[in-house]
Parts: C-alpha cells; sequence; structure tokens
C-alpha cells in the first residue's frame, strides 16, 4: 500500500489503531475471529471460507495459471487453466478470456473479481524489527526509509508491510514487507484485464492463502471501494452479534432482577404474616396472663380456710387464741403476714411449732410475753411469714373447646311414644281434690301417661292420692355443654288447652286451715 498523503486522512484512520493500542485490543479481532472459527461446525466453517474465497490468477514468468475454490467437499484451491503469456497478444487475449468465461458469467457478464499473486522471482518480502512508537505512521516511515531495505527508489515500488508481532517487553513490532516493481505490477495488471477479469488484490502469498492474504500491492486508486451492501453484509452481522452479546449479558441480569423482586415480595408478604403473628400471639399472652392473674394472686399463698385448719392443728391444747390476722405487706415482693394473739401454758415454744409447719416461715414473736397473775398461762403475741406456694399445673389451652355462653345445638325433637291404657286413678278427696282444682289439673286417661308429679307439688301431698294430670307430654330440651354431664333437672311440661274443671265437693268448716286435730276429728 502507497504512503498516505493526506494527514488528516492518516490521522482518522490511526486514531482509532492506537485507541485499540492504548486499551490492550490490539488483535483482539483477529484472534475472536480465529476462536470462533474453531468452534463452528466443519461445514459452516467451509461455506464462510468457500464464499469468501476469490479465483486467483498465478503469474510466474511467461504463463500465467488459473486457481479456483472447489465447490464440494473441503475448501482447496485447485488449477483450473494454465495460460502462455509468449506469443501472439491477441491470441493470449483470446485464450485468457476462454479460461475466464465461466467466472464472467457468474458475474452476470460483468468483469470476474480475481486476486493476481507474484512469483517469489518478481517480488521482494523481508521482516524487519522497528520500534513501536513507529506504528501509527508505519507506511509513511517505510516509505521514507524504503530505499534502505531495497535496491529500488521508492517512486519505483509498490509496497506494503503488515504487523507480525508486537513486543512489549522490548516495545518492538516485528514487520512483514513486501514490494514489488511497479512496471511489472502494471503489466501484470493489464494482462488480466485483457483477460475479463477485475483486480481486487495483488499478493506474494501462494494460492492457496492468496484470499486470507492480508498484504496487496495494489495502488489505492486502483482499489475496488466497498459498496453500501458490502459493507452491510459486514456490518449488520457484527450489530446482530453484538446485540445478541447483550441480550446474553442482560437477560440472566434481568431474570434475577425479576426472582429479586418476586423473592421481595414473598418477603414482604412473610413479613406482614409474621407481623399479625406476633399480635396475636402478644394478644393472647396479654389474655393469658390476665387470666392468670388472679389465680396466681389466689394460689400464691396458701388460702384462710388453710392457714386456719393448720394452726388449729399444730397450736397445743393448752393454748386459745384471741386474735388471728392475715393481711398483705407492702413493698417489691408481694408477702403475706399472720399475726396470733392469744394466751397458752408455754407461749415459748409456738414459733417452733410454726416453724415446723410448711405453711409459715420467719415465725418471731412480736413482743415479749405477759405472765398472768394469777394462773400459769401467758399472754402472747406471734407473727410468721405464709410460705409462698408453688403455681398449679398449667392446662394446655383447648382452642377446639366451645365457647362458654354460645348457644347449645337443638337436639332432634321425637314423638311421643304411645303407651298402653291403664286403669284410672283413684279420685282425690278433700284438701287433695281442692288442691287439683286450684292448680287447673284435669282427669288423666291412664296414670302410665302421666308419670309422678315431683315432690312438693298439690300432688305430693302427705295421704292424697296421685292426681288426674293433662294429656301426655312432649319431650323436653336441655342444653347440655360438651364434655359435661347433664344437669339432673326435672323436664317442664308442655302447657294443654284446659277442659273445664268439675265442679269441687263442698269443703268443710276447716277448708283453709289444715287438716282438723284428732281431738275435733272425733
Amino acid at each position: 500500500m502507497a504512503a498516505i498523503a493526506d494527514p488528516t486522512s492518516f490521522k482518522t484512520i490511526a486514531y482509532p489503531k492506537s485507541l485499540a493500542r492504548r486499551l490492550g485490543l490490539t488483535g483482539f479481532g483477529r484472534w475472536w475471529l480465529r476462536e470462533l472459527a474453531a468452534a463452528m461446525p466443519a461445514r459452516l466453517r467451509t461455506a464462510i471460507e468457500r464464499r469468501r474465497a476469490r479465483p486467483v490468477l498465478a503469474f510466474d514468468g511467461n504463463r500465467a495459471t488459473l486457481w479456483r475454490p472447489s465447490t464440494s467437499g473441503r475448501m482447496q484451491m485447485s488449477k483450473v487453466a494454465r495460460l502462455a503469456l509468449d506469443g501472439d497478444a491477441q491470441a493470449v487475449a483470446a485464450t485468457g478470456r476462454a479460461a475466464l468465461a465461466p467466472l464472467v458469467r457468474a458475474a452476470n457478464g460483468a468483469p470476474a473479481p480475481i486476486i493476481v499473486t507474484l512469483s517469489p522471482r518478481a517480488s521482494l518480502r523481508k521482516t524487519l524489527t522497528l520500534p513501536m512508537a513507529l506504528e501509527d505512521h508505519l507506511h509513511q516511515s517505510l516509505a521514507y526509509d524504503l530505499d534502505r531495505h531495497t535496491p529500488f527508489k521508492p517512486e519505483e515500488l509498490y509496497f506494503d508491510a503488515v504487523i507480525v508481532d508486537r513486543d512489549g517487553a522490548h516495545n518492538t513490532l516485528r514487520v512483514d514487507l513486501a514490494a514489488a516493481r511497479r512496471a511489472l505490477v502494471d503489466t501484470i495488471l493489464r494482462q488480466a484485464e485483457s483477460f475479463g477479469a477485475r483486480v481486487i488484490g495483488v499478493t506474494v502469498d501462494a494460492p492457496a492463502t492468496a484470499a486470507a492474504s492480508r498484504i496487496n500491492l495494489l495502488p489505492e486508486d486502483r482499489r475496488p471501494a466497498a459498496s453500501g451492501a458490502a459493507r452491510w453484509q459486514i456490518v449488520l452481522p457484527a450489530a446482530l452479534l453484538v446485540v445478541g452479546a447483550i441480550a446474553a449479558l442482560l437477560l440472566p441480569i434481568w431474570h434475577k432482577r425479576d426472582e429479586a423482586i418476586a423473592l421481595v415480595q414473598m418477603s414482604d408478604i412473610a413479613h406482614q404474616r409474621a407481623s399479625v403473628s406476633d399480635a396475636l400471639r402478644t394478644e393472647l399472652e396479654r389474655r393469658i396472663s390476665d387470666y392468670n392473674f388472679a389465680l396466681e394472686r389466689k394460689y400464691a399463698f396458701p388460702g384462710a380456710v388453710q392457714v386456719l385448719d393448720d394452726v388449729t392443728r399444730i397450736l397445743p391444747d393448752d393454748t386459745w387464741l384471741t386474735q388471728l390476722e392475715l393481711h398483705t405487706m407492702r413493698g417489691k415482693d408481694a408477702q403475706r403476714e399472720m399475726t396470733l394473739r392469744g394466751e397458752s401454758a408455754n407461749a415459748g415454744r409456738l414459733v417452733a411449732l410454726l416453724e415446723d409447719s410448711k405453711l409459715f416461715t420467719q415465725a418471731a414473736p412480736r413482743s415479749p410475753t405477759t405472765k398472768i397473775q394469777p394462773g400459769p398461762g401467758e399472754i402472747f403475741d406471734v407473727s410468721a411469714h405464709l410460705a409462698p406456694q408453688p403455681p398449679p399445673t398449667a392446662m394446655p389451652l383447648d382452642l377446639t373447646a366451645p365457647i362458654v355462653g354460645s348457644p347449645p345445638a337443638t337436639p332432634a325433637r321425637s314423638p311421643p311414644a304411645s303407651s298402653p291404657p291403664a286403669a284410672p286413678g283413684p279420685a282425690v278427696t278433700g284438701a287433695g281434690a281442692a288442691a287439683a282444682a286450684a292448680a287447673g289439673a284435669k282427669p288423666a286417661a291412664s296414670t302410665a301417661a302421666n308419670p309422678p308429679a315431683p315432690a312438693g307439688s298439690a300432688s305430693a301431698l302427705p295421704g292424697a292420692a296421685v292426681p288426674p294430670t293433662a294429656a301426655p307430654t312432649a319431650p323436653t330440651r336441655r342444653a347440655v355443654i360438651p364434655g359435661s354431664a347433664a344437669p339432673a333437672r326435672p323436664a317442664v311440661p308442655v302447657e294443654q288447652p284446659a277442659a273445664p274443671a268439675a265442679p269441687a265437693p263442698a269443703a268443710d268448716s276447716n277448708e283453709g286451715f289444715g287438716p282438723k286435730p284428732p281431738e275435733e276429728a272425733q
């Protein structure tokens, strides 16, 4: 490639290269493409290589050889035709057009794009070691110093140079320099164009590797400009590749974000439920504490009856009390104190007796004993603390038990059982008849259908017969709390319409005052 004359355009082209070098991305593209090609399937890689391959016209002395990529199997270049370049120019041109005719037809009549290769005898190739500072102006520097590397003047040569390797430790570059005489290259280009070809590159590599060669000795003004379609063929796949890479990086992050949001929502719901559970637990503990407060206060110390029973049991027979007091002492810890005042034959042993009891502690006299004159007794005043009692055993809370005070379930009512008729009972006379009439009773059809009235009623008076009652009564509904015994309460008969009562017999003059005394009855 000839030296770039326009410094502005050179800076524009060199700036991305210098930026990539500063970022450490030099050679990254070639490495990446090489790794991608190694990871591709063989058939796909072969198809891509075949699409990028171009026919090669190799010039060597007075003959030229046409190479074409194979159309099947592994990608490789094969010889198609040999052309002799010495002889009549028109005959050589006709032979060349005949050899390139299939390529022209494949290009729809347009000149066939080919790559021209030069033989090693017609070119110069050299590997140079240059400072890394010349990388941005490599072609300009070589153009100024080309006469020192070749036996020709710079204006007599077409040259190109590519960087093969970089040595960061020594800050040097390994450069591959290739050059050929302009007169020879121009002659070969005219001859190739006379065959109906369009030269897109001139290289010094072998035909098998000419398509992948980075060296191009074709002048800048004769190189084909990249069309918009060709540019899009590179830009669009690259853009799709970049978009795919970004999507491959962002999609997992997006999924993790959705999972994190879902987990946060689940955590919030669980936190709310835990708060509700804590509130319910706190309320339950508060209610249990309120419920147990009275029981704890009640059972914290022995009851008054228990204290009185124990005092009665432990005091000797020669001791009696004139005063017994139980009161709660004020202070940080609730304590109950008992005070005993009375007389005893031996008041000194009362403290020991109280200490031996399991209900009292810290027994001590409140004042000195006083001798009773005359007599053997002593007046004492003793106090003792009630020993704290362990709380009663806690019972588990049964949440499935029915609530106290809730309406009971109504059992099904069964029809009254029919009973066989029985003989009528004896008539009621005297006060029994009056009581039956006052109660509104009626004669019954049978005694079996009318059970006896409970004790204390008018029909249960001493010496009175069972009065006739109403029709059979219906079953009685009772409220029974589950888990408890049914209360023993008499059934209340259902009221029936009262029938006209029979006229009561005339009562004697003692009616309303009870039965007559035996003397009056006689």
